[in-house]
């Protein structure tokens, strides 16, 4: 099909109408004329390929009611052969393997639409060269025509293999003009890279079938060796001798670097260059093997970017994308040779240094790599410090098996990301918590039925005027006998188990009870907050779990802030609009917890009716000491107010926290530096008659 003098139907799978007009730009501009239709529903696809006839399908891959990969399942149940091209601006690199694999010609992004013509000419060149094949087989008679419109390369020769007319897809692709080409042997083409017993296959199919397809190298007028899909058919006189050969075929140059992308895609990462973690498997098994039998070591370092989320979604995923790549590059260039490097997911990086020596000092290989990151990344000027959380495990000393391996040096990661940046090697008793864990977690499973949980408050002052405006609710667990277990060990527990649906609701039904006793100490206009886990997000029915509680208790909603972490919020975006909505409709404050921690941005949550930002206790800590925290809680707060939003701080502990927090125009905080989260009989009778100055830290 010559795309630019016909009219080409295009049926478009697309919801967003801005992005199709830039499609339709893109192709208009050139030179294609179009009859298009736009569809984003399965159902107005289905009607679309049931009443007229489409060159080619163009499709987003995620939509709201559907995907690309349906739309495509859905030209494979209709029985529709027409190139199919992804169009998405949001497709993974697995994706987009499964998508091609699944039977997609293409995919292009939509920030790269320049891509998208040459294409569609590809997907419509190799269609028409299905077309052209089949005519031939079908009916000769039908050669002439197709041999003048067709974009396939084709060459008539005599019985002796002397060219005999050629067309202008022939020229194209070959470089050899009519004149050049007929009289001359198809010999000329030949790359050099078959034997001669390929050859003699190929002649012998074409004396036994009359026919031969299969791909081959040839080589160009300008001596370019490139790969082509060739069929060869015999042409049969009235005699039952051979009079002719007619040859098609098509330049898979494309097709082939298409290819080697795609390969290249499924080992190496797509940001660093570097291999990701199906790569890096497969390479440091041999390197295992080898130094098991020279009585070797192979040291395995896995590194985590300590704040590297915040520092992404605080200046944003380009930026972040490109501190990964020189990452990537710094740690590529620090190692030897021999030492593997790898990007296995997020901000995590992994290193192998294989055929060690016994005596050699692992632990300066793991300084070696913390080194790495003593001088400061450059960002468009800016300067970007970034500290390594690092796991190392030893092969075979700690395991023989690679799985197994790199899930230790996963867990002495862990532990070394608690410590906030620096390396840990992998000991046996970091797995020997998993009984005490799971006593616990039993244990745990009987609390709530004890009655050994109970509530603190810890208050929430105004920094302005030093008075106590609210509270946080905070859940303790006291055992059996006296024994208080911190938060961050039993409330993952709930989480993991289950546990937290029936624990929040008693949290939330208790605090609504304590501000009863609030107001009985006189304290009217006191709200208290109370976390909400991303469980209970998706528990079916919180909004009418709130509700009752609110009911039962008599609770003014309005003296209740829900506070929620970002993790929440994006785990199902559309979702959490609904109930935080509903939630807000009935007067509560929404606060979102700990931001900084997790995967959003402001410019994101601006969708959700909040009310209320905290700020990560993590970033407050380190004010005063680390300028890219201190530049990160000043975003913070400067974003916050241009949306409308209150800003609490989280964890103050000194006075330098505090006046740089009342500086830059935080309103409110809480931390030791007020007050330890306390029973409420503490809070009533002992802080609202003492001065916020000289509350216990």
């Amino acid at each position: 099909m010559q795309i630019v003098d016909s009219t080409l139907n295009i049926l478009l799978v697309e919801d967003s109408e801005d992005d199709l007009a830039l499609i339709l730009l893109e192709l208009r501009k050139n030179g294609l004329k179009l009859n298009h239709l736009c569809v984003d529903t399965a159902e107005s696809m289905v009607e679309a390929l049931e009443t007229q006839s489409w060159d080619l399908v163009l499709s987003d891959y995620n939509l709201p009611h559907f995907s690309g990969a349906e739309a495509l399942e859905i030209l494979k149940q209709k029985d529709v052969e027409i190139p199919f091209i992804i169009v998405s601006g949001a497709i993974g690199e697995e994706t987009a393997v499964q998508i091609m694999r699944g039977g997609a010609h293409d995919y292009i992004m939509k920030d790269n639409l320049a891509r998208l013509v040459p294409a569609i000419e590809r997907e419509l060149r190799e269609a028409d060269v299905r077309i052209a094949r089949r005519l031939a087989e079908d009916d000769l008679r039908l050669a002439a025509k197709v041999f003048e419109s067709s974009v396939e390369g084709i060459v008539i020769t005599g019985a002796d293999a002397k060219i005999l007319r050629v067309n202008q897809a022939f020229t194209d692709i070959t470089g050899y003009t009519q004149e050049e080409a007929i009289g001359n042997s198809t010999k000329i083409l030949q790359s050099g890279r078959h034997d001669n017993e390929f050859y003699a296959e190929l002649w012998a199919s074409l004396v036994d079938q009359g026919y031969w397809q299969g791909e081959l190298w040839n080589r160009r007028k300008n001596g370019e060796i490139y790969p082509e899909w060739l069929t060869i058919s015999a042409v049969v006189g009235d005699n039952g001798e051979i009079t002719h050969y007619i040859g098609g075929f098509i330049d898979l140059s494309r097709q082939k670097q298409a290819e080697e992308r795609i390969q290249h895609l499924i080992h190496y990462d797509a940001l660093t260059d570097l291999p990701n973690r199906l790569s890096f498997r497969v390479r440091i098994k041999q390197p295992m093997a080898k130094s098991m039998e020279r009585n070797r070591r192979v040291a395995l370092l896995h590194l985590d970017l300590v704040k590297f989320v915040t520092i992404n979604d605080t200046l944003g995923h380009k930026v972040g994308d490109r501190l990964l790549h020189q990452v990537g590059r710094r740690l590529a260039s620090s190692v030897h040779d021999s030492d593997i490097v790898a990007r296995i997911g997020g901000d995590e990086f992994a290193v192998a240094c294989p055929y060690l020596d016994r005596n050699v000092d692992v632990a300066a290989i793991a300084q070696s790599v913390m080194n790495t990151f003593s001088e400061p990344f450059w960002i468009d000027g800016r300067e970007i410090f970034l500290n390594p959380s690092i796991g190392l495990a030893l092969f075979p000393d700690d395991s023989e098996d690679y799985d197994e391996l790199a899930k230790f040096a996963g867990t002495a990661m862990q532990h070394a990301k608690r410590q906030h940046g620096t390396y840990q090697f992998y000991h046996t008793a970091m797995n020997t918590g998993s009984t005490a864990k799971l006593n616990m977690e039993n244990s745990l499973r009987k609390a709530l039925d004890r009655q050994e949980f109970c509530l603190h408050f810890q208050p929430q002052i105004e920094l302005g005027s030093n008075n106590i405006i609210g509270a946080e609710a905070l859940l303790r667990w006291n055992l059996s006998g006296g024994e208080m277990v911190m938060p961050d060990l039993f409330i993952p527990m709930l989480e993991e188990s289950g546990m937290i649906i029936p624990v929040g609701e008693w949290v939330l039904r208790s605090a609504c009870y304590n501000l009863k006793e609030f107001k009985k100490a006189g304290f009217d206009n006191l709200p208290v907050a109370v976390n909400l886990s991303p469980l209970q997000f998706r528990h079916k029915d919180l909004v009418g779990m709130v509700q009752t509680v609110l009911a039962e208790t008599g609770t003014d909603p309005t003296m209740l802030e829900i506070e929620i972490t970002e993790t929440s919020v994006m785990e199902d975006p559309e979702n959490t609009l609904k109930i935080l909505t509903k939630l807000h409709d009935m007067g509560i404050r929404i606060a979102i917890d700990d931001f900084g921690t997790g995967y959003s941005s402001l410019s994101y949550l601006r969708r959700f009716p909040i009310d209320v930002l905290k700020i990560d206790r993590s970033f407050v800590l380190d004010i005063s000491q680390d300028k890219d925290d201190e530049a990160i809680v000043e975003t913070i707060i400067a974003m916050a107010h241009r949306l409308n939003l209150k800003v609490i701080a989280e964890g103050i502990e000194n006075q330098l926290q505090l006046d740089f927090l009342k500086n830059h125009g935080c309103e409110i905080g809480q931390g030791y530096y007020f007050s330890r989260p306390v029973p409420i009989e503490s809070f009533t009778k002992e802080l609202f008659y003492t001065p916020v100055t000289a509350l216990d830290a």
